[in-house]
Formats: structure tokens, C-alpha cells, sequence
């Protein structure tokens, strides 16, 4: 098949690229729902953070109904010396924080503002700012940018 008539919506390596990385994050949001189920806390919505067609960086677990986000670290390791990386719920003029995310291969609960929880309810984009590791003592420091974005999701 030609790729150049059609562009890359026609082209058979794209489909199957795409085909591959929509099964792993399946695969990987399948996996880390199991773990969860196991210890006793089903997640109702599920976000995978980081580049298609590789290990995601985090496989982010919500339970809105108890109020809490479960993040487990894959791929991702430290962002460097005296940084970290931090989750937000991505809001055009008010991003709000969720909490410094683990690496390598930790885990970490968050138990989510009432603000928070609502907006996740709607299916939010959510994104991953590297800053500095004294951000939590500027309260009203919010992102220029993100690294990472991803949707979260009802399962």
C-alpha cells in the first residue's frame, strides 16, 4: 500500500503501531486493576501516563467513590537532583494538585479533595509536571507545562 496518497490514516503500519500500543495499555490497566482487586480496593477509573507503545511511566488508579488515587510507578525513574514529578488535574486557569508521584517502581495512595474527586467524576485530563522538591512549600506554584498527560477514564 502506498502511504503517500492516503497519508498516515491509511497506512498499515500506523493501524497496527496503534493497534499494539492500545493492547498493552489494556493489558497494563488490566494488570494493575487485578492488583488492586486483590487487596480489597476496586479502582472505577483508570489513567496511563507516558509514550505509546512503551511500559507506561504510571498506571493511575482511582476509587472516587472512597475518595482515593492509587498510583503505582513502571518505567519512571527520578526526574533528577532536588526534582520531582507531581500529578494535577489539568485546568486551563486553575490546574489542581494531587500529590508528588512515586518512582521506580513504588506505590503511593492520595486521598482526594472533594474538589478534586468532583472533577475527576467528568473524566479528566491529568498531567505530570516536573518541579522543584521544594514546590510544596509555595502553595500557590502551579505548572507552566506538562510532561505527561493523560485521560482519565471510567472502567
Amino acid at each position: 500500500m502506498d502511504d503517500d496518497n492516503g497519508g498516515i490514516f491509511s497506512s498499515i503500519r500506523f493501524w497496527q503501531g496503534w493497534s499494539i500500543a492500545a493492547t498493552l495499555a489494556a493489558l497494563f490497566a488490566f494488570a494493575a486493576n487485578m492488583q488492586y482487586a486483590q487487596d480489597g480496593n476496586v479502582p472505577d477509573y483508570v489513567a496511563i501516563v507516558g509514550e505509546a507503545g512503551s511500559e507506561p511511566l504510571w498506571v493511575v488508579n482511582a476509587d472516587l467513590a472512597d475518595g482515593v488515587i492509587n498510583v503505582r510507578a513502571g518505567a519512571a525513574s527520578g526526574p533528577g537532583d532536588d526534582e520531582v514529578y507531581r500529578l494535577w488535574v489539568v485546568r486551563q486557569d486553575d490546574p489542581q494538585s494531587i500529590g508528588v508521584l512515586p518512582v521506580n517502581r513504588e506505590r503511593r495512595t492520595f486521598k482526594l479533595d472533594k474538589n478534586v474527586n468532583r472533577l475527576l467524576v467528568h473524566g479528566q485530563t491529568l498531567g505530570v509536571s516536573r518541579d522543584p522538591a521544594t514546590a510544596d512549600e509555595d502553595e500557590d506554584a502551579k505548572p507552566t507545562s506538562y510532561d505527561y498527560q493523560a485521560t482519565i477514564t471510567r472502567l
